[in-house]
């Protein structure tokens, strides 16, 4: 409970509070805009490379931790897809983004800062698989789901290759497998070069929180408080729980692999969720709605994991 108490509970009013100065007007769009993209393609990416660049070497558990976590998350994903279709009515390509919003965490302006804060530099390679997995796995199963349902955008090899070329330029991805091959090559940076990249990552995790809170208060609330909840019981709930069983009890993945790969699945649904629903308009205010409260709610759920990882 002092974990919680030391560390997330004012990790999670640093978002509070970039929402409270959003809605009281002291932020306006162009400034959330400019904030979000230094955090998005400065800050952030360069928290990543640092980390996994002094994190310890690779080991044979990086096979087992992506089973860990991808199995339950394929898992949910198709029963939330045939949910959406079934009880909810949906064509493919809505019930697809909707899937996606049950498995596809905030892992990049909540993730990262709140595990490596947690546990160092050693989570910095777990969280990096996660971060690459969700944006080329699910991310881009979602995408070829809506593609094929509504017969748009490029067909075959130009379609997966416009996939592709959305990942490379992730910046965060691309820092991430920068941070790796460095590792796996065991080079270190100048001392100067060092020290330019932890004065942007130290800046990641205040900023990346400020901003999310700020961005949040900008986002659409509609009704629709069953399909909300409903998301909300698959995203904070069942996928964590299917992602623990594995990493602990089956898998019986390293301490500091098995509380990442849990705490990721456990966070609220990511903001590119709501950016596929809007480039495609399916849905987008009922995911917007579902991103604000599962980030309210994973104010008390991740507190609650947090406590009992580190009883565990």
């Amino acid at each position: 409970m002092q974990a919680v108490i030391n560390l997330a509970l004012p990790f999670f009013a640093l978002i509070f509070t970039g929402f409270l100065a959003a809605r009281s007007g002291l932020l306006g769009t162009t400034t959330v805009s400019g904030l979000n993209a230094f955090v998005f393609y400065f800050a952030l990416p360069a928290l990543l490379l640092i980390k996994t660049l002094e994190a310890p070497a690779p080991t044979g558990a990086i096979g087992a931790f992506m089973m860990s976590y991808y199995l339950p998350s394929m898992v949910v994903f198709g029963i939330a897809v045939w949910i959406g279709i079934r009880a909810f009515k949906l064509r493919l390509a809505d019930a697809s983004i909707q899937g996606l919003g049950t498995v596809f965490s905030n892992v990049g302006f909540i993730g990262l800062p709140l595990t490596i804060l947690l546990y160092g530099s050693e989570a910095a390679l777990p969280a990096v698989l996660i971060v690459m997995g969700d944006t080329i796995i699910m991310l881009g199963l979602a995408t070829a789901l809506v593609e094929a349902d509504l017969g748009g955008g490029r067909k075959g090899l130009a379609f997966i290759g416009q996939i592709l070329s959305g990942i490379i330029r992730n910046p965060i991805v691309t820092a991430g497998l920068i941070g790796v091959s460095l590792n796996l090559l065991g080079f270190s940076l100048p001392a100067p070069l060092l020290n330019y990249g932890n004065l942007l990552a130290d800046a990641a995790g205040p900023c990346a929180l400020f901003a999310l809170g700020a961005t949040l208060a900008g986002r659409p609330i509609r009704e629709g408080a069953g399909e909300t909840a409903y998301l909300l019981m698959m995203k904070l709930s069942i996928h964590p729980a299917l992602v623990a069983i594995l990493a602990l009890w089956i898998f019986d993945l390293p301490p500091v692999w098995a509380a990442v790969a849990v705490l990721q699945a456990a966070l609220p649904i990511a903001a590119n969720v709501y950016v596929l629903a809007q480039r495609y308009q399916r849905r987008p205010e009922a995911i917007s709605t579902a991103i604000f409260f599962s980030t309210a709610m994973g104010v008390i759920t991740i507190s609650i994991l947090i406590s009992w990882l580190y009883q565990t």
